[in-house]
């Protein structure tokens, strides 16, 4: 079994057959029981996360399914990152769910077959395989953007996040189709040695191009990005937070991937292509977040925008871009949950706190709260002794290595412009007096556990971020 090891599959497996597990155990409660959905989706992911590091402790080489699908170094780290990120989107969401109106069954069945999605996205060898993990992720996410049915701003979520998924699927397939056409094959390795041959193939080229708006569109990057503000707004809370560090974390390491092991012969094509996009999504981002007075909206354009800085990484040469990225995906997922948690923690009776005017003396009503969210707005403006900080110095540096000085002026420009709407949450939550009563609900014991796993991860990563930045150099030697 050493050419066809299901080793590598054993995560994916763990956590589909837990979705089912959770959609029968719905199914199957009478009604007006509770099923014991949270309980079961967090004994699948630990589960999975067990399985992952248990496969890679084994000596010899990383497993694969048949040239196909892998559990290499690279793979391991989004593995674990991913699946913490699926634990901690299970722990906010009973308070918040409860809250909202929105327990319903399927919640954590589509949550749980995402992250299926994710975990072959970031394992995939070749590119069919690839797409139809990329079309698992995104069906389910669909179907948890417009989980709140009864709202017509979560129907238009989920129709725009369909609209825009099915576009960039198809640019995503052309390109897979061209590449397949150059070299006679999807293996990412086989493209690359047929492009090594014929470097200026232009129907390569062109594939490459498609393959990059695709992947534009999951990293919402501009000018693809045009779905992410209403889909934001619209998604549940939790699920906006579960989307804003799973799929960019998902859609960073399969892009790592294709373009590292299957494209690096047409390096000097993309590169300057992926440095306008940078460029772009950096400026755009935060400029479309200045003019925001919907903190869902804003957090939106900032998660474009800290699409732009990792893009600003991906110019590098491959070592030390995928070592920046990978650790900057690390924080931003804790800085995204911990975000958007803090949001979702205060929802009460079907509402979720929106404006400033929400928000405002929230560090009277709900010091501790108040404190994580400003530990994340503060690690987003990119301040020392947050992993915001470390992450920006390393994307930074790696493209000033490269020899793109300018690029990373403009990120720390930008960094400084972001400053003002991030902190601008910061002075209604300690600097206005508070709007009304307190009708916001208590933060239920999961949130706080989630809130205050996140806020440590940044914390932790803001003085001593070694052990992450030690395991991203390992796992980037997967892309040698």
């Amino acid at each position: 079994m050493t050419a066809f090891d299901l080793r590598a599959l054993y995560p994916a497996l763990l956590v589909a057959i837990t979705g089912l597990a959770v959609l029968l155990a719905q199914a199957f409660t009478p009604r007006g029981g509770r099923a014991p959905s949270v309980g079961l989706s967090l004994a699948g992911l630990a589960a999975a996360l067990v399985a992952a590091l248990a496969v890679a402790a084994r000596p010899g080489a990383a497993p694969s399914v048949g040239g196909s699908v892998t559990l290499d170094s690279l793979a391991l780290f989004l593995h674990v990152l991913i699946l913490g990120i699926g634990i901690v989107a299970v722990w906010l969401s009973p308070s918040y769910l409860g809250a909202t109106g929105g327990a319903r069954g399927e919640y954590y069945t589509l949550l749980l077959f995402s992250i299926v999605g994710m975990l072959g996205l970031v394992s995939c060898l070749e590119l069919i395989s690839l797409f139809v993990a990329l079309e698992i992720m995104s069906v389910a996410l669909y179907g948890l953007a417009g989980l709140h049915r009864d709202r017509l701003e979560s129907q238009e979520a989920a129709l725009k996040y369909f609209v825009t998924g099915a576009f960039s699927s198809a640019f995503f397939l052309y390109g897979v189709a061209l590449l397949y056409g150059v070299s006679g094959s999807s293996s990412l390795a086989r493209i690359q040695a047929a492009l090594n041959a014929s470097p200026e193939e232009p129907l390569a080229v062109l594939g490459a191009g498609l393959l990059l708006v695709g992947f534009g569109f999951k990293l919402a990057a501009v000018p693809f990005h045009m779905w992410t503000p209403d889909v934001y707004e619209g998604a549940p809370a939790t699920v906006t937070a579960f989307m804003s560090a799973g799929v960019k974390a998902a859609a960073f390491g399969a892009l790592l991937r294709v373009f590292s092991i299957a494209l690096p012969g047409l390096t000097e094509r993309w590169q300057p292509a992926v440095a306008v996009l940078a460029l772009l999504t950096m400026v755009v981002g935060n400029l479309g977040a200045l003019a925001q007075t919907n903190i869902k909206r804003m957090l939106a354009y900032s998660s474009v925008a800290h699409a732009g800085y990792m893009l600003t990484a991906l110019v590098a040469a491959r070592q030390p871009a995928a070592e920046s990225i990978l650790f900057y995906l690390v924080g931003y997922a804790a800085v995204n949950l911990g975000g958007f948690g803090g949001l979702a923690a205060l929802a009460r009776d079907g509402r979720e706190p929106l404006s400033l005017g929400d928000v405002a003396g929230l560090g009277q009503r709900r010091p501790l709260l108040a404190g994580a969210l400003t530990i994340f707005l503060v690690s987003l403006t990119g301040i020392p002794v947050t992993a915001g900080f470390v992450g920006k110095f390393y994307v930074f540096s790696a493209a000033v290595g490269a020899g793109h000085v300018f690029l990373a002026i403009v990120g720390v420009l930008m960094s400084v412009v972001s400053a003002y709407y991030y902190l601008r949450v910061v002075v209604a939550m300690y600097m206005h007096e508070p709007v009304g009563e307190d009708a916001w609900a208590p933060i239920g014991s999961g949130s706080a556990l989630g809130l205050a796993v996140s806020a440590a991860v940044v914390l932790v990563l803001g003085v001593y971020p070694a052990p992450v930045l030690r395991f991203a150099r390992l796992a980037a030697n997967a892309l040698r």
